[in-house]
């Protein structure tokens, strides 16, 4: 088998645009980007399904032959993989936030922990929820659905610009995160500030009773319940956020 400098330079040439595509998506997509999983094991997961690709065919950008043309060319593919997998993130996000207003409002914000996305201690029930979406969202196939959608994108956007209007699209689907959020954390919110009324108004009729050794625990276990209750809906909102994500995906690859 006779391979040549010029195949052995075309192949190569096909297999950087999917690297850099995909080397974006390891940076923010959830499960793939995460801290847990070594960067080793990232860089060597991106080449093998870029080389896969590859061997797919494509279509393929003319590789430049300018090394600054070519340098430019990989920042844009992996800035666009970075906004694909900025989607996924948004679906983990969005449910971990709700764990996050949920401790607030029980009061149990002081519990922290090392989370998964950062070195810094977050709130038990954020760390909790973060793991419900991570888990959720890949039950739905959600590291599949994008390596899948980064290799349709090359064959309705190839070069890896977005429009103006698919980016407002992301942007305004960023705000699932804070919508979602309260979907899901309103019975701990309306149940902690009912709670907290009683127990408040317990205390003024009854001083002697100590909200602190008695209130406090009755919070805390009535929204551990609640909280437990609530994780059941967790699923339905996710594969609602994965369709709009799709969407989003499809507006970014325009296709």
């Amino acid at each position: 088998m006779l391979i040549t400098e010029p195949a052995l330079l075309q192949y190569l040439g096909d297999a950087y645009w999917p690297f850099m595509r995909l080397t974006g998506v390891f940076l923010t997509a959830p499960v793939l980007g995460n801290s847990i999983v070594p960067v080793p094991f990232r860089v060597l997961f991106a080449a093998l399904i870029a080389v896969c690709l590859a061997a797919w065919g494509g279509p393929w950008p003319p590789l430049p032959a300018a090394a600054g043309a070519v340098m430019l060319s990989g920042a844009i593919q992996l800035a666009f993989g970075a906004l694909i997998g900025l989607v996924g993130q948004i679906i983990v996000a969005a449910i971990a936030s709700a764990g996050e207003l949920g401790s607030f409002a029980l009061g149990i914000s002081f519990a922290t922990a090392t989370g998964l996305a950062t070195d810094q201690a977050a709130p038990v029930l954020y760390d909790v929820f973060q793991w419900t979406g991570l888990l959720v969202y890949l039950g739905l196939g959600g590291p599949f659905l994008v390596i899948e959608a980064v290799n349709h994108s090359f064959h309705t956007l190839p070069a890896g610009i977005p429009d103006a209007i698919s980016l407002r699209a992301l942007v305004d689907y960023g705000g699932a995160t804070i919508r979602i959020a309260l979907l899901l954390a309103l019975p701990v919110v309306a149940a902690g500030f009912a709670m907290n009324s009683v127990i408040g108004l317990a205390n003024t009729l009854a001083p002697q009773l100590n909200i602190f050794s008695i209130g406090f625990p009755l919070l805390f276990l009535g929204g551990i319940w609640i909280i437990a209750a609530s994780l059941f809906f967790v699923e339905p909102v996710a594969i609602g956020l994965l369709q709009e994500g799709l969407a989003v995906m499809a507006g970014l690859a325009h296709g």
